[in-house]
């Protein structure tokens, strides 16, 4: 089932199959378990079997233009080239982006519960986090109350679009709402699209090309290494929609931005270039998984709820009625042998929820459902 088979994946050395002993199985960081396309390898094979490990820019120079090309197929938005760069992650643009940008002491709205590495950028900076909630069961993105929440020393936004961990896909009037607080209130936004491939239903609407008027104040983030399972390659591309921002990038000295290496240039190349077929497959697969997890949820999982997510391959659980709304993650971890993320890492408030990574097999998704069973 696309390289998600148990013997694989308990030979592989990355963190999510090592982390925790050989008896558990691992649902939580956000890494598909499905092995990364075909044309990815070749890629970086072909770049073995030539040992060309030189000073090799040719496609790292290229990745701007193959993702404007691949933005502009799929979203109808072709970011201006000029306005583009090319960077190792994605969480390097942002923490970079809040240093220059913001001073300590700044309000950073984070609309929670959010992926937990924006808090910790927010805290370990010395920002103030803004704490801006979004309400179960629907996750709906409330402009009256998003303006309620800032104040004068807000300056910024870090905006997940997709949403990490709900799979929310925000709709026009939603996102429409939303820009009109940032603009009025000039807060610069760091949107984060790089689930913007992976939607079940709606279509991804990029902030920058739906409101142009944002445009002049964002920065998007980009990468293939959700869609086609290249995080540990470290290849990302950002629009700089705000020239503050730009301006402050290009005062940098010249070596002070780290760029991706060869390997993960090409492979994230491949990716753009020649994996549609592939991730039109998982896609598929996903939205298999993600509905047959909501129909074990409802019949052998009783007490827990879960939104449907409309993007991405995690599941946002919510265990309060059931005996281990305490620490759920906890409890299936030491009962269950199964490794979720605890909510309680998404914000506080949330300590009885759970995120699932249902990006696997089927039948490892089935273990992973029997196990929280067993535990409940």
């Amino acid at each position: 089932m696309l390289g998600a088979e148990i013997e694989r994946l308990r030979s592989l050395d990355g963190i999510k199959w090592t982390k925790e002993a050989d008896d558990v199985l691992p649902a939580w960081v956000a890494d598909m378990d499905f092995e990364s396309p075909p044309a990815v390898k070749a890629a970086m094979q072909a770049v073995i079997d030539r040992g060309d490990f030189g000073y090799n820019l040719v496609t790292r120079d290229q990745l701007v233009t193959t993702w404007g090309d691949w933005q502009e197929q799929h979203f109808g938005w072709r970011p201006p080239e000029d306005e583009c760069k090319v960077f190792t992650a994605t969480l390097n643009t942002l923490s970079m982006t809040l240093e220059m940008m913001t001073e300590p002491g700044d309000g950073v709205v984070l609309f929670t519960p959010i992926y937990h590495p924006f808090r910790a950028i927010t805290e370990e900076s010395g920002r103030r986090i803004v704490d801006v909630p979004l309400d179960g069961p629907d996750w709906h993105l409330d402009a009256e109350r998003f303006e309620s929440i800032i104040d004068d020393n807000t300056k910024i936004v870090l905006f997940c679009n997709p949403h990490n961990p709900l799979g929310r896909v925000f709709d026009q009037d939603e996102l429409a709402g939303f820009v009109d607080v940032c603009l009025r209130h000039d807060l610069l936004v760091i949107a984060d699209e790089i689930w913007c491939d992976l939607t079940h239903e709606p279509k991804h609407l990029p902030l920058a090309h739906h409101f142009p008027a944002i445009a002049e104040r964002s920065v998007t983030l980009g990468s293939a290494s959700k869609s086609f399972s290249l995080a540990g390659l470290r290849t990302s591309v950002a629009h700089l929609g705000d020239p503050r921002v730009r301006a402050a990038f290009d005062a940098l000295p010249g070596h002070f931005v780290g760029a991706p290496n060869t390997l993960g240039a090409e492979a994230t190349h491949a990716a753009w270039t020649q994996c549609q077929p592939w991730l039109d497959q998982v896609k598929q697969q996903l939205t298999a998984n993600r509905d047959h997890l909501l129909a074990r949820i409802a019949s052998d999982l009783p007490g827990v709820t879960m939104h449907t997510p409309e993007a991405t391959y995690l599941a946002w659980m919510d265990f309060v009625d059931t005996s281990i709304a305490t620490d759920p993650a906890e409890a299936i971890l030491e009962r269950g042998r199964v490794s979720l993320h605890a909510g309680s890492k998404f914000s506080p408030a949330w300590a009885s929820h759970v995120r699932l990574n249902f990006a696997t097999s089927p039948a490892i998704l089935d273990q992973i459902i029997d196990r929280i069973a067993s535990t409940l």
